[in-house]
């Protein structure tokens, strides 16, 4: 049985965030941040209107995690759960079997050490909580803090790609991409519990 999001046991908690499914009403609540233009200078973009957030949302509800401090929504992100590339014979195995993780995090709080602690419990969630085989990130090369996220996180760097990524007002830009194995992830925390899974998420 594949075990999605829906199966785990919400919340789940870090030191100090509360991570939880994403919800409707939370669109309108993160618009006050979410919605400045420095949250997007390295991101999709920023939204066209408030309308367009709401809708954007609502319409990823399912893949959204948001990690909360005291109750305030300070990041939002998620796990993109992807079929891997595979021979014909391997259809089935492959089936969603990697991710993709994605963060943004509230810039009233940048620097104190909250968007890698959330980045590492998005991937706790995809690997003990998903199973997932193998979950990557990416960025702009240039988005150095992004980056050191990944490595923080225990991700390796797998490819600088020259000029693949266009930026709205930079231009063509490098890319990278970082990622890392179940069983790497597992061998730098041989002692971390499944995350979320109910007794039925077998």
């Amino acid at each position: 049985m594949t075990t999605t999001l829906a199966d785990l046991d919400w919340p789940l908690r870090t030191e100090r965030l509360t991570l939880r499914r994403a919800r409707a009403e939370d669109a309108e609540a993160i618009w006050p941040w979410y919605g400045r233009p420095e949250v997007h200078e390295w991101t999709y973009g920023l939204p066209a209107s408030r309308a367009a957030h709401v809708e954007t949302w609502e319409q990823s509800l399912a893949a959204r995690i948001v990690g909360e401090v005291d109750g305030r929504v300070v990041a939002v992100g998620g796990v993109m759960v992807q079929d891997a590339w595979s021979q014909r014979q391997a259809i089935a195995a492959a089936h969603r079997s990697q991710g993709e993780l994605s963060w943004v995090l509230d810039p009233d709080v940048h620097g104190q050490g909250l968007g890698t602690e959330y980045a590492a419990a998005l991937l706790r969630i995809a690997i003990a909580g998903l199973g997932l085989h193998r979950v990557e990130a990416s960025c702009f090369a240039a988005n150095a803090p992004s980056a050191r996220i990944m490595e923080k996180i225990g991700l390796r760097c797998e490819g600088v790609f020259r000029g693949d990524s266009l930026h709205a007002t930079r231009g063509w830009m490098d890319g990278m991409t970082w990622a890392i194995l179940d069983e790497e992830w597992h061998a730098q925390h041989p002692d971390q519990r499944p995350a979320g899974q109910s007794p039925s998420a077998d």
